[in-house]
Parts: structure tokens; C-alpha cells; sequence
């Protein structure tokens, strides 16, 4: 389901906006971990309680939660952008140069 996605991605913007881990929102909301995972992996949705728990947490309204913008990047691309971030902190400088040379070289490459 797309909504669950959706959820899940904006969800996790705005914990990283906020600064929290995942272990910081889960016991505001006491939730567990892994349900909190689960949300933002467009697992399962909340209900209602959790939604306003949510927005509590966050400090946000609750309609943020659900603004969706229909160009935003799939949960995948999420995952990749995560990852590729991580690979490059354990990068020494000169080696990080590289990768983002050849990173260039692709974006110019595919378009």
C-alpha cells in the first residue's frame, strides 16, 4: 500500500528533522523500537493514538504527518541515499573525492 510508504518516509523526515533516533521517539510515544521501525518501513500504520502521540513527539501538527508530497522519494531511494551516506563517513578524503567524481560521472552519464 502507498499510503504506508508514504507514511513511513515522512515519518522518518521528520524524526531525523527533529534530531531524535528512533530509540528517542519510540519512548516518547512508548512504543517499542521495532514498531517504530515498522512504521517508518511502511510495515504497518498507527492508529489513531499513536498518530497523535506522533505529532506530540514531534512537535508538529498532525496534518503533517500525512503531507505527502506525491514527488518524494521512495522508501527505497530513502534506504539507498542512507546508505550511500553511511559508505561515504567511513570514507578517508581522498577516497571520498573519488566517490564523488564518479558519482558526477554517472548523474552526467544517465541523464
Amino acid at each position: 500500500m502507498v499510503t504506508k510508504s508514504q507514511f513511513g518516509v515522512r515519518l522518518r523526515q521528520l524524526r531525523k528533522e527533529k534530531k531524535l533516533t528512533q530509540e528517542e521517539l519510540a519512548v516518547r510515544i512508548g512504543r517499542s523500537v521495532d514498531a517504530l521501525s515498522n512504521l517508518e518501513r511502511g510495515k504497518s500504520l498507527p492508529n489513531f493514538i499513536t498518530i497523535e502521540q506522533l505529532a506530540q513527539a514531534l512537535d508538529v501538527p498532525l496534518g503533517d504527518l500525512f503531507d505527502f508530497d506525491e514527488t518524494a522519494i521512495s522508501p527505497r531511494r530513502a534506504q539507498l541515499f542512507e546508505e550511500l551516506q553511511a559508505v561515504a563517513r567511513r570514507l578517508p578524503d581522498n577516497d571520498l573525492e573519488l566517490a564523488v567524481e564518479q558519482v558526477r560521472a554517472i548523474g552526467r552519464h544517465s541523464r
